[in-house]
């Protein structure tokens, strides 16, 4: 699966506590992380393989061969981690 225009795919990740950054997340801010699957040939300033914080609500999913993924646009990210 290949991302166009302003697009990024991504897989879900598991709920993290801490950020490789040092950033703690609380028990009611728990986030759960967004991997880099592929970009879009507009997108700059993300590359594959890294993890977002991303608002879920509008992200859509994608089931292929078993695995389900999302597509997302990427005014919808909010944070490299």
């Amino acid at each position: 699966m290949r991302a166009i225009g302003k697009n990024i795919i991504v897989s879900k990740q598991e709920a993290q506590t801490t950020t490789s950054g040092g950033i703690i997340f609380t028990d009611n801010s728990r986030a759960t992380m967004a991997r880099v699957i592929a970009v879009g040939d507009e997108v700059t300033n993300v590359t594959v393989g890294e993890n977002l914080i991303i608002n879920w609500g509008a992200a859509n999913p994608v089931k292929l061969e078993e695995e389900t993924n999302f597509i997302i646009h990427i005014d919808n990210v909010f944070a490299v981690v």
